[in-house]
């Protein structure tokens, strides 16, 4: 019992006894994540700027007037091709593609404007001659073109009908019995017979004259040959035919590749034979003839064109056909350098001069004056005269302790120079022998000066058959006839389409270089100017391109780079090339 009184009094004691504080459980704490780090400053990517040029052509203004491309052994035609009752231009060339021309402006000179793609789809293969008439009667002229050169097609007269209007034309070649003489077809058209349907008097590379009469009847076209109507008549080589009638006669002037003109004339009707008569008018080369009859005239006016492209335009003085006077403006406002156009722009007596040179050999003097009649380059006659180089010329001038010094190079690869040892204004042309001693020869030399290392001397610059640039420094200056090294590593990275042709210019601490080419493109250059001088391909050039055998001069005239470009036919086109900024990424 006392056992039991203990253990109750021992619980009690121990229940009355303090007890610690129990603390609840502190709540759950959620973790934040953490902040996202902070990127570093990113700074916009400095806008980078490239230089170049951008060209925008001012021929019409500069060079060509006109409006008629340049084209070599060029053959003429007129004839009122859209019945606004005024002839227009047909020209065939060693393209063989035909090219329309209208007459746009009547004044002292006439300008003439392309009419694009009027005889799209007409190609013969080369040297397309053209003539136009109505040969089936039905009241639509058909397109004759004979065809030349060295075209499988040559000798061939093809006709091609309008299946358009004549304003939209649409030329498909006619289903006929062909016709072929030889080599080198020249078409004319003519009713030789009076019987109302017009025959075709075809010329060759013979000489020979061929008359085929037109028995077309029923819409079918034929043409029979009538091989004695030009019996005993030649023209000499390459005959090309014009023909018209005048009083009851078949009147033909014919032209041969030595430029003489021949009148051969007939009785429409009658069996009584050709009257022939030279007349006292010739050219260098390629004379073809073409008649032109203009508002008010009483009688045809006759039209020559010559191999280089040049046209000239006489008046019938009377009505014999014998009596020619040359009106020098109907087809002025051309600059005529002459087949593969090699230009240079330099200055003579302070004055802004074009130096051409030319397939012939030939170089010619333009001086600069923009106050002048038509075009601001008129030629000065005879300033190169007593030179004569081979094929494929070009020409720059230079200055040579204090006299003007020509420097030319040729087909053969030989660059030659010529002293002024004449007055202001009258040169007098003495050659150098042996003054370029160091350099060697370069075929289809395409030679220019530049002061490339800024020492106050010129240096050579030559651009070669294979497309690449070289240049060449003088040893010593004090020496009486100066000795070349080559200039290395300049032109290591320069290289053009073949028959490269170079131009420099300098503006602020660069040097640009302008290569023309086979191709008819045009590269730039560039070169940082200090002492490791080297060009480098200019990537962003718009470019420029014409005819093949580009070949540019470059003249930096307030702020503008003024680029005139020769090509292969004889144009000569000009661009005003401004300098661009244009926005790259790094490289």
């Amino acid at each position: 019992m006392k056992k039991l009184t203990l253990l109750i009094l021992l619980i009690l004691i121990a229940s009355c006894a303090p007890q610690p504080e129990v603390q609840p459980p502190p709540p759950e704490t959620k973790l934040l994540p953490p902040p996202p780090p902070v990127p570093p400053e990113v700074k916009p990517a400095p806008k980078i700027y490239y230089h170049t040029f951008a060209c925008e052509e001012d021929t019409a203004k500069v060079f060509n007037k006109s409006g008629i491309e340049v084209l070599p052994f060029v053959r003429l035609f007129f004839f009122d091709m859209d019945d606004d009752g005024q002839q227009e231009l047909i020209a065939g060339s060693k393209d063989g593609a035909l090219r329309l021309y209208k007459r746009t402006v009547s004044s002292s000179y006439r300008t003439w404007e392309a009419v694009k793609g009027y005889f799209a789809g007409v190609r013969v293969g080369a040297f397309a001659s053209p003539a136009v008439a109505d040969i089936d009667m039905d009241g639509r002229p058909e397109l004759i073109v004979g065809t030349g050169g060295f075209s499988s097609e040559s000798g061939r007269v093809i006709v091609y009908r309008n299946a358009g209007t004549p304003q939209r034309p649409l030329w498909k070649e006619a289903d006929m019995a062909g016709i072929d003489v030889g080599d080198d077809a020249v078409p004319a058209v003519i009713d030789a017979n009076g019987d109302g349907r017009p025959d075709l008097i075809i010329g060759n590379s013979t000489g020979n004259l061929f008359l085929y009469r037109n028995t077309s009847k029923n819409g079918t076209t034929f043409f029979v040959k009538d091989s004695e109507y030009f019996r005993g008549i030649s023209v000499g080589m390459y005959g090309m035919p014009a023909a018209t009638l005048t009083k009851g006669k078949v009147v033909i002037i014919a032209g041969n590749s030595m430029g003489k003109l021949y009148l051969l004339e007939r009785p429409q009707n009658g069996r009584s034979g050709w009257q022939k008569t030279t007349l006292k008018i010739a050219f260098s080369s390629f004379a073809a003839p073409a008649f032109l009859s203009d508002n008010g005239d009483a009688a045809p006016s006759l039209i020559i064109s010559d191999g280089n492209g040049q046209i000239h335009y006489f008046r019938n003085s009377g009505t014999d056909y014998r009596s020619w006077e040359e009106r020098y403006t109907f087809f002025a406002g051309r600059i005529m350098p002459g087949p593969a156009c090699t230009p240079s722009v330099t200055e003579v007596d302070g004055k802004p001069c074009m130096v051409t040179g030319n397939i012939n050999g030939e170089l010619k003097l333009f001086e600069f004056q923009p106050y002048a009649d038509i075009l601001p380059w008129v030629e000065r006659p005879d300033f190169f005269r007593g030179i004569k180089l081979s094929g494929f010329s070009r020409g720059t001038l230079a200055v040579w302790r204090g006299k003007n010094l020509l420097i030319t190079g040729q087909q053969d690869g030989f660059i030659r120079a010529f002293l002024d040892a004449g007055t202001p204004g009258q040169p007098v042309w003495k050659e150098q022998k042996d003054f370029f001693r160091g350099v060697p020869k370069t075929f289809h030399a395409s030679p220019t000066v530049f002061d490339i290392d800024e020492d106050g001397s010129w240096e050579l610059v030559v651009g070669d058959v294979d497309g690449r640039i070289k240049g060449y420094k003088i040893d010593d200056r004090n020496q009486e006839q100066p000795a070349w090294k080559k200039i290395e590593n300049v032109f290591d990275r320069v290289k053009a389409d073949r028959y490269a042709s170079p131009a420099l210019i300098r503006d602020g601490d660069k040097i640009y270089l302008f290569v023309g080419g086979q191709d008819g493109s045009m590269d730039l250059y560039t070169a940082q100017c200090g002492k490791t001088l080297m060009f480098q391909k200019d990537v962003l050039f718009n470019g420029i391109q014409v005819n093949n055998h580009s070949s540019p001069a470059a003249y930096l005239r307030n702020g503008i780079v003024e680029m005139s470009v020769g090509d292969y036919n004889g144009n000569l086109r000009h661009f005003a090339c401004r300098k661009t900024s244009i926005e790259v990424q790094d490289r």
